[in-house]
């Protein structure tokens, strides 16, 4: 299943072909179904949260004084933010009904946490978890939130049709609610932190991303072979030493010019001066003019104006 998961990294795609359930809809369970090289923007809400777990764990120990005063709240608010949703949303449930409505919204409708389709919400559609920071989590996290509290249930077919569904995304709205707000609560206490700290230790934007979470080594982060050495790659194969074809209009009267080459050169007459072009006497009309000689007629081209066709 690891395999499957990091070759799927970039889509955020299963390849299982196991039925749907929500027997089981809780973070532990979506977390066999989770990788930091998947794309934030086709995570659902639950999949976001276990960002902040992954993001966590990925802490390492400071190596300033910058870094310890902020890794410690950091890891402090990511397992706070995991717990708190896990107990409001995917622990207890009244029915199974309750169980199905809330594991569909949260986790997606294939109970994985991995949506069918980009939702960027504010951050790069291709940023992986192992590269997003504390605030674009909170952002992605928050918009899928929204779109829970905004969605009217009166518009989902499935809901019309069953009342006890209803009350279920009735009651999953306002619990999303009271969430919203201590999400909120935690982004702002994390954003005045970072602020009061930097202006501590005058540390600048630029110089900020030596407190993100360093990414996880290459063999864990890509299970592919290593590149072979330049010296045991095959040898390119050189290219044609042929010389480039020539252009159609040469290949087609390369022939007329060899022909021509071999005969007698034209020489062209010098033009006389405009004043006695001027003064010459006016041309003849075309039918009193004498026919030009024909050209080559035991050759295969005949000149006609400043055309040249084949016999």
């Amino acid at each position: 299943m690891a395999t499957e998961q990091t070759t799927n990294a970039p889509t955020n795609v299963e390849t299982s072909q196991t039925p749907v359930s929500f027997t089981d809809v809780s973070l532990d369970t979506l977390r066999g179904h989770f990788n930091d090289t998947y794309k934030v923007s086709k995570g659902s809400a639950s999949q976001i949260v276990l960002g902040f777990r992954s993001m966590s764990e990925r802490l390492q120990e400071p190596t300033n004084e910058y870094q310890q005063v902020l890794y410690p709240r950091l890891k402090q608010l990511c397992t706070d933010l995991y717990t708190k949703y896990s107990e409001t949303f995917l622990t207890s449930f009244v029915n199974d009904t309750e169980r199905q409505v809330f594991g569909a919204n949260l986790n997606g409708n294939r109970n994985t946490g991995s949506l069918y389709r980009s939702i960027p919400s504010g951050v790069n559609k291709n940023l992986s978890y192992n590269y997003a920071q504390f605030g674009q989590l909170v952002r992605v996290l928050t918009s899928r939130l929204r779109f829970i509290v905004q969605r009217d249930a009166n518009n989902v077919q499935r809901y019309k049709n069953s009342t006890e569904e209803f009350e279920a995304y009735q009651k999953l709205q306002t619990s999303v609610k009271d969430f919203m707000t201590y999400v909120e609560t935690l982004s702002n206490e994390w954003n005045k932190l970072v602020t009061e700290t930097r202006t501590q230790f005058a540390v600048s934007e630029t110089q900020e991303h030596q407190t993100r979470p360093p990414r996880q080594p290459r063999e864990q982060r890509e299970q592919r072979q290593p590149r072979q050495p330049r010296e045991h790659r095959p040898e390119r194969q050189e290219h044609s030493t042929r010389p480039p074809r020539q252009h159609r209009e040469h290949r087609e009267h390369r022939e007329h010019r060899e022909h021509r080459e071999q005969g007698e050169q034209r020489s062209r007459q010098p033009r006389e001066p405009r004043e006695q072009r001027e003064t010459r006497p006016p041309r003849e009309p075309r039918e009193q003019r004498q026919p030009r000689p024909q050209g080559h007629q035991d050759g295969q081209w005949q000149t006609v104006g400043s055309r040249r066709q084949r016999h």
